[in-house]
């Protein structure tokens, strides 16, 4: 997992390093400025000798440009700087580089007065280094940003960000106007918070963290939330193991509760993706005139007939049948399609009260609990609510509101002890311990009705097949992603379907279950 931080705890680093821990701030900036053009490098924006354009702000920001500019001339790279400030107004580190580059180099330094050669200069460049503003801007965009951001946007050249793209700014994903539109940004120590949200999510390009000598203990020296990112490398082929003896009994039995008139569907793809994934059995319960419908689609599924309304939905009768299902499983999904009669409603309350097996709570079980959050205190077995943005508006009583983002299911996961794991562009799963992660799979593809049911049986399957494994509900919401991404390579975005992410399950997951060795 690779780390992010607010903008204010990336300070809090730099100024941790650097008055406490006694590291030279013109090492730090050196060390930055050298791992751009490393970057720069191995991602190929340095091939075939491009025209460079190294554009310098004030402060640190700019003085990692000019260490940019004189390690590219160094290297014997066309590289012209257009700085916005006077020789005069530069200080400290930033100063000594900028002295150093003066004496070393032997390229084109200006100072940028929006002179028609230097507005030909931008629109000319192949590659533009963004070095004009770090994680401290504050206001409005203002000239000469106003001037040079456009120009940059418009021209032809690919745009490389040192530390986070001018114009991102706070940890929520907003930005300013213009904004850098960046191909690549190139993060010191630690990611920018902002960076993993819309819109500046789309202003970032591809991240890349780079170490540039922070003290290894300086996350316990940052103010605020850190919020984690996985990736494909926090789960190893071999942590997801099936040992030689298994059978259907140990491998994962999963109760599903889910369905009513019109929805059946919801109830199949949380049925076929838990089965994708791995469970050794799956039993879904539906209203009894709906079992038949399921039981001709999936022939592995084991179908509960229970008692149902005159709407068929599920009755209040249905719920000692339930209990006795919920007892057999060792992982419980409760909610997909499940309507909203208001004898549903009641029996979803009830049950989530009683079930004392690890519980995932979806879409229509979701509706109740907008009033009535006291019933997740109440719980003794874990629990996960899966809601998308409007679902979890609704749960914090706040319909007419902004958005919802990661600290309010951060704030919400503490107070109720239970996961949320908030989907959206990206997923974020929030603990009770105040633990957030960040998914890095998936596309917008997954923008299609269904899309949460597979992830209700997903979830369901390999937790109930890895019980004890304190990563498993991360590793679900990432493979979730995955399968999604695979189905994407195939069936393009606006084609995908639900029912194309659980046929990529076993592709995502074909690496994982193998007999250890």
């Amino acid at each position: 997992m690779q780390s992010f931080l607010s903008m204010a705890a990336n300070r809090a680093v730099d100024e941790y390093a650097i008055q406490t821990c006694g590291i030279s701030g013109n090492d730090l900036m050196r060390n930055a400025g050298l791992a751009v053009v490393e970057q720069m490098a191995l991602n190929g924006y340095l091939v075939d000798s491009p025209n460079i354009l190294v554009l310098a702000g004030p402060g640190n920001n700019g003085g990692d440009g000019y260490v940019i500019t004189a390690e590219l001339v160094k290297q014997g790279y066309s590289v012209t700087l257009i700085h916005v400030v006077d020789e005069a107004d530069i200080s400290g580190a930033a100063l000594t580089h900028f002295k150093q580059l003066k004496k070393d180099a032997n390229s084109p330094i200006l100072v940028w007065r929006n002179t028609p050669e230097q507005r030909a200069r931008i629109s000319e460049a192949e590659v533009i280094v963004d070095a004009l503003l770090g994680t401290g801007i504050r206001g409005e965009m203002r000239s000469p940003y106003t001037d040079i951001i456009p120009l940059c946007n418009n021209s032809q050249a690919r745009i490389v960000s040192v530390d986070i793209p001018s114009g991102v700014t706070g940890d929520l994903g907003q930005i300013l106007e213009p904004a850098i539109v960046a191909d690549l940004t190139v993060s010191m120590g630690f990611g920018k918070q902002g960076c993993l949200f819309e819109p500046a999510r789309s202003t970032s390009g591809k991240t890349v963290i780079v170490d540039i000598g922070f003290p290894g203990d300086s996350l316990h020296h940052s103010d605020g939330q850190v919020l984690n990112l996985l990736e494909s490398a926090d789960f190893p082929a071999s942590h997801y193991s099936r040992a030689i003896d298994s059978h259907k009994y140990s491998v994962g039995k999963v109760y599903i509760i889910a369905g009513s008139r019109g929805y059946t569907g919801a109830a199949l793809l949380s049925a076929t993706a838990a089965l994708r994934s791995g469970a050794g059995l799956v039993k879904l319960a539906m209203p009894e005139s709906l079992g038949i419908i399921a039981e001709m689609v999936s022939l592995e599924t084991i179908i509960d007939y229970l008692p149902e309304t005159v709407k068929q939905s599920f009755a209040p009768e249905a719920l000692s049948a339930m209990e006795f299902g919920c007892e057999w499983a060792d992982t419980v999904v409760l909610g997909p399609g499940m309507g909203r009669d208001p004898d549903t409603q009641s029996l979803i309350l009830e049950l989530i009260q009683k079930i004392n097996k690890p519980l995932i709570i979806d879409a229509d079980a979701l509706f109740g609990l907008s009033k009535r959050s006291e019933v997740l205190k109440n719980r003794q077995a874990p629990t996960i609510i899966t809601p998308h943005l409007g679902e979890f508006k609704r749960l914090l009583g706040n319909e007419d509101g902004p958005l919802p983002n990661w600290q309010d299911a951060s704030n919400y996961a503490v107070e109720n002890q239970v996961c949320v794991m908030l989907k959206g562009a990206p997923s974020i799963l929030a603990y009770p311990t105040g633990e957030v992660v960040v998914n890095s799979s998936g596309n917008p593809g997954m923008a299609t009705a269904g899309s949460g049911d597979v992830l209700s049986g997903i979830y369901a399957s390999l937790w109930a097949q890895w019980p004890s494994d304190a990563g498993i509900l991360n590793f679900s919401m990432h493979i979730h992603g995955k399968a999604a991404d695979l189905a994407r390579s195939e069936k393009g975005i606006l084609g995908m379907i639900s029912s194309d992410i659980v046929a990529a399950l076993p592709t995502a997951l074909k690496e994982y279950g193998e007999i250890p060795t």
